[in-house]
């Protein structure tokens, strides 16, 4: 098979249970031929990080450990039982992949089963606040002869990835990114001590003192932390987690080697910060090749978390959107759901069509740079896990991204929002102290209510920017900033947020019923639509202490964050449309959302999604005369109807259909 060029990447992250060792080419050749393509890289899910820290080179062979045959160790997938793999039949599955022009990657994980070398070093585990030692590595910590791990780990990495001949490491979870939130974990001895010497802060009543991991002085020491150091304990680790990449990076490239990271549990800028101590910034200036970001609404929202059903879609487009504002040199991946037989989901099977609107709308939120174009956020996508996919799946795939990765837009029928690095570093003090909403937070907030708003642009390059532009918490933009957002003429300015002295009087404002302090909507160079009445609502109690409050443990439980009322969101919302000029539902608003993209002057693209569970008829309006619609994905196969400048159509439950439209001239 050929390899074919195609204007983004397509990577594969499997475990071995994908190829069959007892095949001469490891079924390499079957199992790209099934696929339909030559993925520029798959990255081989070997698990238990052991695979690295007992590697002795491969003069000789032996069996690898069977959590490293197959993710967690799991007895079978779709397609084969786990096998027992040797280190020389790994080398020849290598082999194979670059025989056929594959880029060789690997990832393991901060967990384990078996534990040939951890079990002799368990004061590398994560301590909990409760005083308990997970089954997770904390790659921060030291030795028992107060030696890091890091500088073990690095160069045992570097043998690893030359002698199996990889090129690259796929730093996954637990190694780019804490396994528990800082606020749970690690609250040792040894990662105390570095906190104390990396900040000054000084701990009382003993607490900086040994404590054996006893669980009364580790619980004690964790809540004074929290409550007391809790900006210095963030900071810290920020530059804790970003000092361990730097010091990978270096090794790795040092080799002629790659890396390229997950970002921290699908969390966006600020959460990332915050509950896992990363700064996506700091760990991109070490020098990483990239990012891939975990965009894995499908999986969420049918369980695959454990259970836990959430409803992420717009979390997650909002959250890939400000990564790239953040950083905006690095090319962003995007993970694609498919299936997982260790941890039972699978979208494939059981959701394909949450896929299938996904990949449309991951692969069209851009960014706008200081020349103007608009640049994808999305580079490609990354099948997790690509084993186990039939035929007729891979083709789905090949069609979605054909669909979604083609045909950049002219232009986009969206309010532009502005990004501030400033203005993120001064998000952490405010929301620590007021719990009020974060940019991410309202930014996908707007957009699940129907706010058009699929590109970004940086404060600085307001320039190039045309059309109406969206400036979220305007309270954090310094002074100099909120003069260049004043100066900014391409368009409408729609300022949402905390009152701000720095801004003049708007030409239409209004603001929510509920306070104290209550978020404020203003707009300027723009008349109102009409009058904003917003519905009144029963005001929460807010939380005498907000700095005792419960964190949440896993990625897709929510902050708390003060109330805001839909009606205000709504209203919002409704303003960004009218401004942008957006396609208007005229049937079912409560559930159609629609992404325009001017493909040409008299051309658009409509990607219409629908977040109800069932099929949804829907009416749409253009603004403009219709001369002909033409669906371009599979479902409908009846064309819309077409009436003026309405088209009508249905929808698949929690999916979208593609709709390109002619406009008359």
């Amino acid at each position: 098979m050929m390899k074919t060029d195609v204007p983004y990447q397509r990577w594969a992250w499997v475990e071995l249970t994908g190829f069959d060792n007892e095949a001469d080419d490891y079924d390499v050749e079957t199992y790209l031929e099934n696929a339909g393509f030559i993925p520029d890289a798959i990255s081989l899910l070997l698990y238990n990080s052991d695979f690295i820290h007992t590697h002795d080179g491969l003069a000789s062979d032996r069996a690898l450990p069977f959590d490293v045959c197959s993710y967690g160790g799991h007895p079978t997938g779709y397609e084969r039982e786990r096998q027992d793999w040797t280190r020389f039949q790994l080398k020849g599955l290598i082999d194979q992949f670059r025989k056929h022009g594959i880029a060789p990657y690997f990832a393991v994980f901060d967990q384990f089963v078996t534990d040939e070398w951890i079990g002799r070093h368990r004061e590398l585990l994560h301590v909990t606040r409760g005083g308990v030692r997970a089954r997770s590595m904390c790659p921060w910590k030291r030795f028992e002869d107060g030696t890091y791990y890091e500088d073990f780990f690095a160069e045992k990495l570097c043998e690893v990835l030359v002698d199996y001949g990889f090129d690259g490491f796929h730093q996954a979870d637990g190694y780019c990114h804490p396994r528990l939130p800082i606020y749970e974990g690690d609250f040792s001895d040894d990662i105390v001590d570095q906190f104390v010497a990396a900040t000054g802060v000084s701990l009382p009543n003993g607490l900086e003192q040994p404590s054996g991991d006893a669980p009364e002085t580790i619980g004690t020491r964790a809540e004074w932390i929290w409550r007391n150091a809790r900006q210095e304990w963030i900071g810290f680790y920020a530059r804790r987690v970003a000092g361990f990449c730097r010091k990978i990076a270096d090794a790795v490239h040092a080799r002629g080697k790659r890396v390229i990271l997950n970002n921290a549990m699908a969390r966006d800028p600020f959460q990332a910060l915050y509950r896992y101590g990363v700064d996506y910034q700091a760990i991109a200036k070490t020098g990483i090749d990239g990012f891939i970001v975990e965009t894995v609404s499908p999986g969420v929202s049918i369980g695959g978390e454990s259970g836990m059903v959430a409803s992420p879609h717009y979390d997650f487009l909002a959250m890939l959107m400000l990564i790239k504002s953040y950083v905006p040199d690095l090319p962003l991946l995007c993970l694609n759901s498919a299936h997982d037989v260790n941890e039972q989901w699978d979208v494939l099977r059981h959701g394909p069509a949450l896929i299938e609107r996904e990949i449309y709308c991951n692969s069209n939120m851009y960014h706008q740079g200081s020349d103007g174009a608009l640049e994808r956020c999305s580079a490609g996508p990354v099948v997790c896990l690509a084993d186990g996919i039939q035929r007729h799946e891979w083709e789905w795939f090949r069609q979605w991204w054909q669909l979604g990765f083609t045909d950049t837009p002219q232009r986009l029928v969206s309010a532009t929002l502005v990004w501030s690095d400033r203005a993120l570093k001064r998000q952490l003090d405010e929301f620590i102290a007021t719990r009020r909403w974060t940019t991410h937070k309202l930014l996908h907030e707007l957009m699940s209510r129907g706010a058009p708003v699929h590109c970004a642009a940086d404060v600085k390059d307001l320039g190039v920017v045309d059309g109406p532009i969206l400036v979220l918490n305007p309270q954090l933009f310094p002074e100099d900033e909120l003069q260049a957002i004043q100066a900014y003429a391409g368009g409408p300015i729609i300022a949402i947020g905390g009152a701000t002295p720095g801004m003049p009087s708007a030409d239409f404002r209004f603001e929510d019923s509920l306070g104290p302090d209550a978020l404020q909507c203003r707009v300027y160079d723009a008349a109102p639509q009409g009058e904003v009445t917003l519905e009144p609502e029963e005001a929460e109690e807010v939380p005498e202490d907000l700095m005792g409050l419960a964190e949440p443990l896993t990625y897709p439980q929510e902050l708390y964050f003060r109330q805001v009322s839909d009606s205000f969101l709504s209203a919002c919302a409704q303003v960004i449309s009218e401004s942008a000029g957006a396609t208007k539902v005229v049937r079912r608003d409560d559930v159609i959302r629609v992404q325009t993209l001017e493909l040409a002057d008299d051309l658009l693209r409509l990607i219409i999604g629908n977040d109800h569970q069932g099929y949804v008829i829907t009416t749409l309006d253009v603004g403009r005369e219709i001369e002909s619609a033409t669906i371009v994905t599979r479902f409908p196969g009846s064309p819309p109807a077409v009436d003026g400048r309405e088209l009508g159509l249905r929808v698949p439950g929690r999916g979208a259909v593609v709709v390109d439209v002619t406009l008359k001239r």
